[in-house]
């Protein structure tokens, strides 16, 4: 497997209760497993997470102009990342915390090569704030990331297990792609992160995993990632089917 240096983007769902909000611990423990169990096969790993069971002031617009809406979310971020953070560490595995905006006391600022070296001496590394700034979505923040320490991959974990040609919940025949280019994925219209995060991953070569996280998830498809969908720049694949008519929709769970 030609990745050694991996940026994990968790939706913030993944840090909360099944039903409901809010930041529960047995799924922090879950994350954490799952995350010592690809680290013990030598593989560096950086993550961003989102805080969707926080706080999502985008779906309250009546409330919130869009640019605190954004930042509140910036700060919710941190809650999930000190957790994982502290539950890691106290599994045995060296973890630091860096974050887009100083939290004296708390964690370093974000530094790529402070990164880099942190990765290269075995450290697992989370990066918490996103990208520091509103209007950008962690998505983006995971591919920002993911360029700044040259990490080879970055998988997506969602609650779907790759990418659709459409709703595989509604539309029975839906395929699934095991593998698509940039190029393919815009023509085909497949909505797999927001456009500002696309658009760098695309214009950068940056490989893109899209999976389903559960127990075991992370280790395989870094070994299989046919097991979920890889996008990559290059042309050069075949998708392992398609739906009647060419559906216009994937369906890639898009959670912050």
């Amino acid at each position: 497997m030609p990745y050694k240096r991996i940026l994990l983007k968790l939706s913030g769902n993944l840090f909360g209760p099944t039903n409901g909000s809010g930041l529960h611990i047995p799924a922090v423990e879950t994350i954490a497993n799952e995350v010592i169990s690809a680290h013990q096969k030598g593989f560096q790993i950086a993550i961003v997470n989102g805080a969707g069971n926080i706080f999502r002031g985008r779906s309250r617009p009546e409330e919130f102009d869009p640019a605190a809406a954004d930042r509140i979310g910036l700060i919710a971020t941190v809650p999930n990342s000190m957790a994982l953070v502290e539950i890691l560490n106290s599994k045995g595995i060296d973890t630091r915390l860096l974050s887009a905006f100083k939290i004296e006391g708390f964690a370093r600022h974000f530094e790529p090569f402070r990164a880099r070296y942190l990765l290269n001496q075995g450290k697992v590394i989370v990066l918490t704030g996103g990208t520091g700034n509103p209007f950008f979505t962690t998505d983006t923040a995971s591919v920002v990331r993911a360029l700044e320490i040259k990490a080879d991959v970055l998988l997506k974990a969602t609650d779907v297990d790759g990418v659709y040609s459409a709703d595989p919940n509604t539309d029975p025949s839906a395929m699934k792609y095991a593998s698509l280019s940039y190029d393919q994925a815009i023509e085909k219209r497949l909505h797999i992160m927001d456009q500002t995060a696309f658009t760098l991953a695309s214009e950068n070569k940056l490989p893109i995993v899209v999976f389903k996280f559960k127990k075991g998830s992370i280790a395989k498809i870094l070994n299989d990632t046919t097991m979920g969908t890889l996008i990559t720049y290059y042309r050069d694949h075949k998708s392992r089917g398609k739906t009647k008519g060419e559906k216009n929709i994937a369906v890639t769970s898009i959670q912050k």
